[in-house]
């Protein structure tokens, strides 16, 4: 995705779903996919890293 480097994570979590018009976590998931070139890059890191916040965030308060 272009200029995710200058991104804040709500920017990037709207441009994700802008794009691939899924939930923000599926969405996010799909960015790092598109990112992964089987080497850990900048851009795959940033897009894996905040595709694990959202799946923390939605395990909060569940049993």
């Amino acid at each position: 995705m272009l200029d995710w480097q200058n991104m804040s994570e709500e920017e990037a979590i709207e441009a994700a779903i802008d794009e691939h018009g899924k939930d923000a976590t599926t969405s996010v998931a799909y960015c790092a996919l598109e990112a992964n070139t089987g080497m850990e890059s900048p851009e795959y890191t940033f897009w894996f890293d905040l595709f694990l916040k959202l799946k923390k965030r939605e395990h909060v308060g569940r049993a």
